[in-house]
């Protein structure tokens, strides 16, 4: 019996030694998942890798240990990893970690994968169909692989299962319709969303999106803006050449009024599609002065647009047809408008046509590239024709997690005249930043650096090329009062000088501010 009891106590004794251990190891594993964790929401990562290995390491059995792994090689965006970790997991518990699942089709949408991810799904769904969160991630990936008929089947699924998302998914199935362009579907549907309960965001975002789906349907389009200004330094005879602007010819910029502008364009789409919009119309421009009548310009513009979006490609080509006149008369001025025009005025014809691309790229990054080129025949049997060609790139970005958005560019220029004495190139670099303020208004500021190089000055009898330099510094306000209708208050201050200084005297040296204030309206 004594040795029976030695033999129980003995061996109950290795059991608890080998035990101890294997408890104190998991305890130590638990103490690093912990502080992985804590890391991972810290948004401190690497720090939570090396504690999620460590804790791997002592219990790799622990699939939640290895699933927080790839979320963190996910949140670094070293997608590669995390899909390695997810893959491995889903082969050991695809049933009981059918939560990775959801995880790699994920990274496939964020690599732009979303066939991938919808494979991905579809397994979820063959080993719990009831699961309303996969017909709802399918339904996002097929919207953007732009089969809208999958994307509103998986929708509807999903609000079959889930009465209570029934306000979103009725939201999601508006916004399918929109994007394949069927517009009376789309505005039936955001009806719908905002009747489930008309109080919360959801239905604010979805009268917003009718407005916009009305805008969009209707093939007519229509803007104008109304501005009120004063600049302190004007540009006299403004459809010259910058070369006859010049103190020493009395041509300068020299005198200061107020000045108001007016701007119509209408027109109609005669293709309006989601990613094709092709359109017509005419455009009226005019700015008169309160005294300096003499430099009122009126233009007509008839002109025609294409616009081509495919995310993240897209295209604006734009061709004017403008036929500027200037001059005016002294005509009710004192009574508030100055929109008066002469008979007698100097006029310009010119066609302009400009192809802008836009690239949405990456990590908020965006990029517009704008080329141009302008054909200006000046009807005065005096002012030199000239051809004008520019190219711009302007890159911008949002700042992760704030709402900054900062931008640069670069501008060529080029106007070859018939008269060489006309004709100049430019080089202009711009830096800028714009961002929301309080009460809905919107704030922007912006340098800019312009550097102007002219052929020949023989006006002034001036041995050496001319070189203009130019500096700007612009700051704007913008407000929107209504849906159709923005306020915007802007100042802009220019210093201009040149290398043809005689010791004392630069003769095309001018500083100029003006000050505006715009009603614009969109209907």
């Amino acid at each position: 019996m004594f040795l029976k009891r030695s033999f129980f106590h003995t061996s109950l004794l290795l059991i608890l030694l080998c035990f101890i251990p294997l408890a104190s190891a998991q305890q130590n594993a638990m103490n690093y998942f912990v502080d992985g964790v804590e890391a991972f929401e810290a948004a401190s990562y690497q720090a939570a890798i090396q504690s999620l290995k460590k804790a791997i390491e002592l219990d790799p059995a622990n699939l939640e240990f290895q699933y927080y792994l790839g979320l963190t090689y996910s949140a670094m965006k070293q997608y590669e990893d995390a899909l390695r970790v997810f893959e491995s997991i889903v082969e050991k518990e695809p049933v009981r970690f059918r939560k990775a699942y959801f995880e790699i089709a994920a990274l496939y949408s964020k690599q732009e994968q979303y066939q991938k991810a919808i494979d991905t799904l579809t397994i979820v769904e063959s080993i719990e169909p009831k699961e309303v969160r996969v017909y709802l991630e399918k339904g996002y990936a097929y919207q953007r692989l732009k089969d809208y008929d999958q994307a509103i089947e998986n929708f509807n699924k999903a609000k079959d299962i889930e009465p209570k998302m029934l306000q979103m998914l009725e939201y999601n199935i508006a916004a399918a319709y929109f994007e394949a362009g069927a517009f009376d579907k789309a505005e039936e549907m955001f009806t719908k969303a905002i009747e489930v309960n008309p109080t919360t965001a959801t239905a604010e975002n979805a009268r917003k999106a009718i407005v916009n789906v009305k805008r969009a349907r209707r093939p007519l389009y229509l803007s104008a803006s109304l501005t009120w200004g004063y600049d302190d330094n004007v540009l006299l005879k403004p459809l010259e050449q910058a070369t006859v602007v010049s103190p020493t010819t009395g041509e300068a910029l020299d005198e200061d009024d107020q000045f108001q502008s007016f701007l119509f364009r209408g027109g109609y789409k005669l293709i309006n599609r989601k990613e094709l919009e092709v359109g017509a119309g005419y455009s009226l421009y005019c700015t008169g002065y309160k005294e300096l009548v003499q430099n009122n310009v009126l233009g007509h513009i008839p002109h025609l647009y294409l616009n081509y979006g495919d995310h993240p490609f897209y295209l604006r080509i734009n061709y004017d047809f403008s036929y500027y006149y200037t001059g005016g008369k002294k005509d009710g001025q004192d009574e508030g408008f100055f929109f008066t025009f002469g008979d007698r005025s100097k006029k310009l014809k010119m066609h302009t046509i400009m192809p802008a691309f836009t690239i949405v790229e990456p990590h908020n990054l965006k990029s517009e590239i704008t080329l141009s080129y302008q054909d200006k025949d000046y009807l005065d049997e005096v002012t030199s024709d000239a051809s004008h060609y520019t190219g711009a790139i302007v890159q911008s970005y949002k700042i992760p997690n704030t709402e900054f958005h900062p931008r640069a560019g670069y501008k060529y220029g080029y106007e070859d005249a018939t008269e060489e004495k006309s004709s100049y190139k430019y080089h202009q670099v711009l830096v800028g930043l714009s961002s929301p303020l309080l009460w809905g208004v919107w704030g922007d500021i912006s340098v800019t650096f312009e550097r102007t190089y002219f052929k020949s000055n023989p006006a002034f009898s001036l041995s050496k090329e001319r070189r203009d330099g130019k500096y700007i510094g612009a700051i704007s306000f913008a407000r929107p009062l209504t849906e159709m209708l923005q306020l915007m208050f802007s100042y802009s201050y220019t210093n201009n000088n040149s290398n043809l200084s005689d010791g004392e005297k630069d003769p095309f040296k001018f500083k100029k501010n003006v000050y505006s204030l715009m009603l614009t309206g969109a209907f």
